[in-house]
């Protein structure tokens, strides 16, 4: 894949063109919180003017829609604040390619009872990285 874009330095603008491969369709999906009690911040996000929730497992899992993008809250110990999810077309084979690369993640990928297919890496900093892909028979 193959992007455009402008480069601001001192004043001056330059462009750039940078060439990626195609990694399995990865995008970022959502932001997510791990959060001590979802329905108190379902009661909170909601406040927020066009948020709207469309996903609610109580106590368990919560995701509101704010404007194009989604927040999901999940009941969690706060040891770890947040994780990021990227989506992907197909999280066997980008498992493949990450232990490729020498990057080592926690799990094989997991199959979920509400469909999903996912993994997580942990960056250095302990950040988790979890990707996944809904699994086209669920």
């Amino acid at each position: 894949m193959t992007y455009f874009f402008p480069l601001m330095v001192t004043g001056m603008v330059l462009c750039g063109i940078v060439t990626w491969p195609e990694v399995a369709g990865l995008r970022v999906e959502h932001a997510l919180l791990h959060v001590a009690d979802v329905e108190r911040s379902i009661t909170f996000y909601s406040r927020i003017p066009g948020a709207q929730l469309v996903l609610h497992r109580p106590h368990e899992f919560a995701r509101l829609l704010i404007g194009t993008g989604s927040l999901h809250l999940v009941q969690l110990p706060l040891q770890n604040r947040f994780h990021i999810e990227l989506d992907t077309e197909d999280a066997g084979l980008l498992y493949k390619q990450l232990c490729e690369a020498g990057l080592t993640p926690a799990s094989p990928p997991k199959h979920h009872p509400w469909g999903k297919i996912d993994f997580r890496l942990v960056d250095p900093d302990g950040y988790q990285l979890e990707f996944g892909t809904m699994d086209a028979d669920a």
